[in-house]
């Protein structure tokens, strides 16, 4: 068969732009309320609003960061801690209060992208959490300059969460729980760092042998509060004065607003709440906030904050009258996290950060946005799509038979359990769902969820080979046949040397073999992309494409088509489609590429990880948020037959 050219690739558009915000600080100055938050994009962009007016008064983009997970006032400045875009490092910025200037510090630290947490001392420095090496970074604001203090906890990566009471900066580190005090006089003036680990009793009040993730922490004299990323989502307050430690609660929804009495303000699935630090007892304020609120502040008795859309909110804390005003800020452009032809033939976007979907109809070239958080793959079963959700592995529904519902979210249908976070693969067969999953963080072993729409019930089987995750599955003839990534969550090294292929039965629910496609594949991290063509499994692992037949069990054909490409893959799989004029198009060590499945000859297309095949071959492939589009250009040839 010829291989046909590609047409000229032509942008499509940008398929998600959204406001999508982590953060935000309230304060009042000179008179003035105003309100900062950064709207997440390439590049991020911070916005100053006036509370009386809802307007937007200062408004700039934050080169080099693509979001900010923590802003933090300090004397009259608002410090933003923007993450790295595009492979730079985390960004340190900060907007002054009393005269509305715009300052740019510079990448905080080398390598770290991530600036998870941020304190201050209030007086003169300020730390921030990084990752991917777990450090605390100091910044002293009268000089300008940065300090890394280093990896916190050895082998640890997430300084997720950070807060200064008294002389001491207390920090979560993760993904494996660890809760540690530090001194940072003695590294400034000695320059050594001593970690004091806090966690021994939270393991003993949540009754568990390893500590949950510490997600955030507010400091309230003398109180430190601790919200752990356990599955009940547990609250507690150390008091720093005695050594002891309380259960607050559970449900807790976050984030810790501080007032100027130095009372903390938290959401729980019971409502708002008032930490009284006086009596160390939490008060509950109204039961009728149940989401999440970004930070904010407490400006003459009301509190402001922002949801993550970037929604104003108000709510005045005497009379518990409360406002919802839609933000006036303008959408960014967003990374893809994936693309996938649904059913009626329409492609089918989520992004990173999560908060908006889209789908974009190639026949009218009209694309439509709708809430939705972060799907990590999506799959179909008949007319519908269903959409694998991160964090805590959710399964959504969308009905393509009718119109999306701009206004709310697709239906969550399932919750899987069994320690699994990432919902990467999903495929179908026999009227059944099947879901491979990438496992929480700090643990190995992903696995196959099989949930029935008969029953509207499911179940989970994890792991299903130790130390793998699942990141390809194909059903055939009563089996699922997948392909597994050594890599678990975030937060822990492989175990395992290479990935592997595996049969699994889907009657008995039993894994019955598990096989390499190639000897080639023992330096493979991941094999993925497993379609069927004329009775063969097709699949990839680094530059390879290899052709398996399941009834002699062996693999009869194989080319490296990228040899440079020898250690792909995490998480995100590689696909194979097979087209309608009988070629496969794949995404092959990042590469689009078109491949004759007889004699593996290949033609690159494109660079790219996320594509999708239309009906009549067209291919639609993404870079970072701009959705592209080429077309095959076929030779009179009777042996090609397209659809339209």
């Amino acid at each position: 068969m010829n291989l046909p050219e590609f047409t000229t690739p032509e942008l499509v558009g940008i398929p998600i732009k959204q406001v999508s915000t982590f953060y935000s600080v309230a304060a009042q100055y000179n008179g003035r309320k105003l309100l900062c938050h950064v709207v997440n994009g390439h590049p991020a962009t911070l916005c100053v609003i006036d509370l009386e007016t809802n307007e937007i008064i200062f408004q700039t983009s934050l080169i080099g960061a693509e979001s900010a997970w923590r802003l933090i006032l300090h004397q009259d400045k608002v410090f933003i801690a923007g993450t790295g875009d595009s492979g730079q490092p985390g960004h340190l910025f900060a907007y002054s209060l009393a005269d509305g200037k715009f300052e740019e510090f510079g990448p905080v630290c080398s390598g770290e992208k991530f600036l998870w947490s941020m304190a201050t001392d209030g007086d003169r420095y300020i730390y921030i959490g990084t990752w991917p090496n777990g450090k605390i970074v100091q910044f002293d604001t009268a000089t300008g300059i940065f300090t890394d203090f280093g990896t916190i906890v050895p082998g640890q990566n997430y300084l997720r969460s950070l807060t200064y009471l008294n002389g001491y900066l207390y920090a979560g580190v993760g993904p494996v729980g660890s809760l540690v005090r530090i001194n940072p006089e003695t590294f400034r003036t000695e320059g050594r760092l001593e970690a004091e680990h806090l966690e021994e009793p939270v393991k003993e009040i949540l009754a568990t042998d390893s500590l949950p993730f510490c997600y955030e922490l507010g400091a309230s004299h003398p109180y430190v509060l601790a919200y752990f990323d356990s599955p009940n989502k547990d609250l507690l307050a150390f008091n720093t004065e005695t050594g002891s430690w309380e259960h607050l609660g559970s449900g807790y929804r976050g984030n810790m607003i501080q007032s100027d009495s130095g009372d903390l303000f938290y959401t729980t699935k019971n409502g708002l709440f008032r930490f009284n630090s006086s009596e160390g007892k939490p008060v509950s304020i109204t039961p009728k906030i149940a989401s999440t609120l970004r930070g904010g502040g407490v400006i003459g008795g009301v509190l402001h904050s922002v949801f993550m859309n970037g929604s104003l909110f108000r709510l005045d804390l005497e009379d518990l009258s409360s406002e919802i005003t839609k933000s006036s800020a303008e959408g960014a452009s967003t990374q893809v996290q994936t693309i996938f032809r649904g059913p009626d033939d329409k492609l089918y976007f989520s992004a990173y950060p999560g908060g908006t979907g889209a789908v974009y109809d190639p026949e009218t070239g009209s694309l439509t946005r709708f809430p939705l958080e972060q799907a990590e793959g999506m799959g179909s079963l008949g007319a519908d799509i269903y959409l694998g959700i991160y964090p805590h592995a959710r399964l959504f529904k969308i009905d393509t038979t009718r119109p999306i519902d701009t206004e709310r979210h697709p239906k969550l249908i399932w919750q899987i359990n069994s320690k699994q976070d990432r919902p990467f693969v999903l495929t179908s067969g026999d009227g059944l769902l099947f879901v491979g999953t990438i496992p929480d963080y700090g643990v190995l072993g992903g696995g196959i969820c099989v949930y029935d729409p008969k029953t509207e019930s499911g179940q989970t089987y994890a792991p299903i080979i130790p130390n793998h995750s699942i990141t390809s599955l194909l059903y055939k003839d009563g089996y699922l046949y997948g392909g597994t990534s050594i890599y678990g969550g975030l937060g822990i090294e492989p175990e395992a040397e290479h990935a592997v292929m595996f049969k699994w039965n889907v009657k008995t629910r039993e894994l019955e073999e598990v096989f390499l496609p190639l000897k080639q594949a023992e330096k493979a991290p991941m094999i993925s992309g497993l379609c069927e063509v004329n009775g063969l499994i097709y699949g990839n692992f680094n530059g390879y494409i290899f052709a398996y037949d399941p009834v002699s069990r062996r693999t009869i054909k194989y080319r490296n088509l990228y040899p440079e490409v020898n250690s792909f893959g995490r998480w995100r799989p590689s696909f194979n489609f097979l087209g309608n004029d009988g070629l496969i198009y794949s995404s092959v060590g990042a590469k689009v590429t078109a491949i004759d499945p007889e004699t593996l000859n290949y033609k690159f297309i494109a660079g790219s990880d996320l594509f999708a095949l239309g009906k009549n071959n067209e291919i639609y492939y993404v870079r970072g948020w701009q959705l592209l589009k080429t077309m095959p250009i076929y030779e009179d040839s009777p042996e090609v037959q397209v659809e339209g």
